[in-house]
């Protein structure tokens, strides 16, 4: 069998309300969890949502309009689509697919950081899953 082909963290398409905003990522991940519900209906059996997905996203600080910072900041708590595309393809295709949803924009991001800190400000953010993620494919 031939190696599977690496995802390298190189590119990235993190497209969330129709925005793209890879250029200001620094970390994403697509993670999940037990939904931590205390009853599971049949319905959330059969529909896949005993597993709760998230996204984890790491971003520079920015206070541009056009910032994935002011994104989360204007719009906290909005459900919006999201995808991702872990290779950067514009595309989905077989051996390079996108995950579709929707999210919720998390709470308002941290701003500031030490003084003299060489580097840019970051923050981090969790965007939960509202359903199921799509794994597309083909386009």
């Amino acid at each position: 069998m031939p190696g599977s082909t690496r995802i390298y963290g190189k590119q990235l398409r993190l497209e969330i309300d129709g925005t793209d905003y890879w250029a200001d990522t620094i970390s994403c991940v697509l993670k999940n969890e037990e939904n931590g519900d205390t009853v599971t209906t049949f319905e959330d059996a059969a529909a896949g949502t005993t597993v709760k997905h998230f996204f984890e996203i790491t971003a520079i600080q920015s206070m541009d309009a056009a910032s994935f910072w002011s994104k989360i900041w204007d719009n906290t708590g909005d459900e919006v689509a999201f995808e991702y595309a872990p290779l950067g393809n514009a595309t989905p295709a077989t051996d390079a697919p996108h995950f579709i949803g929707t999210l919720e924009i998390g709470m308002k991001p941290e701003l500031g950081g030490d003084a003299n800190r060489k580097g840019t400000y970051q923050f981090s953010t969790r965007f939960d899953v509202i359903g199921a993620v799509t794994l597309d494919r083909v386009p």
